[in-house]
C-alpha cells in the first residue's frame, strides 16, 4: 500500500463512490432526436396570385378594345346616349384591374387589396371634400348622367382613373428605372419619376375629361386667367396630391423578393393606354396643347421604359456564396 493511502482516505474513497455511482444513475438519458416541426403553410393571402398574370392579359386585351372604340368613336364625332354614358367609364375600371393583377402578380393579395382600397376611398373623400368645400382649386360638379355619385358629389369612375394613374405611373417608373435599381436614393427617384409620370398623364386628362367626356366642369373659376380651362393650381394640387397618395401607399408596395426578376410591361401598356386615350380625344376637339403635352410625354415614356426594361439586374447575393468567377 501506498505510504499516502492510509486507511481513513480508503475508507474516504469507499463511502463516496456509491454517492458518485447514484448521482451518475440519476442523470436523465438524453431525449430521442427529432426534427424540427415543418413551419405552417402560408396563405393564399400572403402569397402572389397565381391567378393574376391571366387576369391581366384579358384586362389588357378588354382595355385596348375598349380605347380603340372611344378613339374611333371620338374622331367620328360619335357620343353615347344619355342612358349609356356609364360605359365611359368602363375604361378607368380596366385599367385599374390590369394594374392591380399586374401588382398581383408579384406581391402578396393582401397588400394589393390594401393598397386599392386606400387609393380609391382615400381619393374620392378627397374629391368630395373639394367639390364640397370648394378647397383648394374652387367648387366643381360632377355630371349626373354617368350614374351613381360616390358621397353624393364624385361621379363613380373618377377614383378608379386616379388609382389606375397613380399606380401605373409608379410602375411604369420602375421599370425605367431599372439600371439605377440599386443606387441609395432608387426611392426617392423612384417617387420623382412616378410624380412625374402622373402630372403629365393628367395634364392631358383635366381638359379631355372636362371638355371631351363631360364628366366634371368648373361652373365658377377662379378670377386671373386658368391653366388649359383648369383653375392656375391644378399642377401643384395634382403634385402634392399624388405624393400624399404615393407615400401613403408605399409600404405595401415594396417587394421582398429578389430583384432579378424580367421588367413588367403591363403598368406601362395601361400607361400609354390612357395617354392615347385622352390625346386623341382632345384632338378631336381641337385641344392640341394639352394633345402635344400627352404626344410627347407617351413617345418619352415609352422609349425609356423600353430602354429601362432591357436592363438585367442580377439577384442580390447570398451570404457566404462565392463569386461567379471563384465558384
Amino acid at each position: 500500500m501506498h505510504p499516502l493511502c492510509d486507511a481513513g482516505h480508503l475508507d474516504l474513497l469507499k463511502r463516496r463512490v456509491p454517492r458518485y455511482a447514484v448521482r451518475m444513475s440519476r442523470r436523465r438519458t438524453p431525449a430521442p432526436w427529432s426534427p424540427p416541426a415543418e413551419p405552417p403553410a402560408p396563405s393564399a393571402w400572403t402569397l402572389p396570385s397565381r391567378h393574376a398574370p391571366l387576369v391581366q392579359r384579358m384586362a389588357l386585351i378588354a382595355l385596348g378594345l375598349a380605347v380603340i372604340a372611344s378613339v374611333v368613336g371620338a374622331l367620328a364625332g360619335l357620343r353615347l346616349p344619355a342612358g349609356w354614358r356609364w360605359l365611359e367609364g368602363v375604361i378607368p375600371v380596366l385599367a385599374a384591374t390590369a394594374t392591380l393583377a399586374s401588382l398581383a402578380a408579384r406581391l402578396p393579395l393582401q397588400n394589393v387589396l390594401a393598397c386599392g382600397l386606400v387609393l380609391f376611398f382615400t381619393s374620392g373623400m378627397v374629391m368630395a371634400v373639394a367639390a364640397y368645400t370648394g378647397t383648394p382649386l374652387g367648387k366643381f360638379e360632377f355630371d349626373r348622367d354617368l350614374g351613381p355619385r360616390l358621397l353624393g358629389f364624385v361621379a363613380w369612375p373618377t377614383p378608379f382613373l386616379w388609382l389606375a394613374v397613380l399606380l401605373s405611373a409608379r410602375q411604369c417608373a420602375k421599370v425605367i428605372l431599372r439600371p439605377w435599381r440599386r443606387i441609395r436614393s432608387y426611392g426617392w427617384l423612384l417617387l420623382s419619376v412616378a410624380l412625374g409620370l402622373s402630372l403629365v398623364l393628367a395634364l392631358p386628362l383635366e381638359p379631355f375629361g372636362r371638355q371631351v367626356l363631360g364628366w366634371w366642369k368648373w361652373p365658377h373659376p377662379e378670377a386671373g386667367g386658368s391653366w388649359l380651362g383648369a383653375p392656375p393650381a391644378f399642377p401643384l394640387t395634382v403634385v402634392l396630391l399624388a405624393t400624399a397618395l404615393l407615400m401613403l401607399v408605399t409600404p405595401w408596395l415594396i417587394t421582398k423578393r429578389p430583384t432579378g426578376q424580367a421588367a413588367d410591361y403591363g403598368p406601362v401598356l395601361v400607361w400609354l393606354a390612357l395617354d392615347l386615350w385622352a390625346t386623341v380625344g382632345n384632338v378631336s376637339v381641337g385641344l392640341w396643347l394639352p394633345a402635344v403635352i400627352g404626344l410627347a410625354g407617351g413617345a418619352a415614356a415609352a422609349i425609356l421604359a423600353w430602354r429601362g426594361g432591357k436592363a438585367v439586374i442580377s439577384s442580390p447575393a447570398q451570404p457566404g456564396a462565392l463569386p461567379v468567377s471563384a465558384a
